[in-house]
């Protein structure tokens, strides 16, 4: 077990060494560049469902900063649906919905833009139960898509942070 144990911290030294020597740095650590982000940001007030979701999941992972922020986040959601499955008869049984987030990063009170973006994805819903189930499956896909679109702002954001 001794030996076992020994070349667990041999190895978690050696990733150590590596993970040092190539610059590596937590985004989110004391120092990380991330974490002048985090609530740091003040984002326009959501004008529909879905950019709320969006302004919700951002402010989860990045906080929210309030009037005193020292950075504003733009947002414009936007969603397309497009068909995509249908029977022989011509019945839709599946659709894809489409999202994209453009966004612009500024110092509050500023009009230059630090960052700027988009980001899309996609996903699906099945339309072959009922008038309920296809219209809770739509909506179920809209907020995960939200949710992923986020997700992938803050990314965008976090890659970008040591440039601010």
């Amino acid at each position: 077990m001794w030996l076992s144990d020994r070349r667990s911290l041999l190895f978690g030294a050696a990733a150590a060494v590596t993970l040092a020597g190539c610059g590596f740095a937590p985004a989110y650590g004391t120092s990380g560049a991330a974490s002048r982000l985090q609530n740091a940001l003040r984002i326009e007030e959501p004008d529909s469902q879905n950019a709320y979701f969006v302004t919700r999941r951002i402010e989860e992972r990045l906080g929210a900063g309030g009037a005193s922020a020292p950075y504003e986040l733009d947002l414009i959601v936007s969603l397309n649906e497009e068909s995509s499955a249908s029977t022989s008869d011509g019945a839709l049984t599946r659709y894809q919905v489409l999202g994209r987030v453009t966004y612009a990063l500024r110092r509050t009170g500023e009009t230059e833009v630090l960052d700027t973006n988009t980001v899309r994805h996609f996903t699906g819903y099945s339309a072959s139960g009922s008038t309920v189930a296809t219209l809770q499956a739509k909506r179920d896909a809209e907020e995960r898509m939200m949710v992923i679109l986020a997700d992938r702002v803050v990314q965008e954001l976090v890659l970008a942070a040591p440039d601010l």
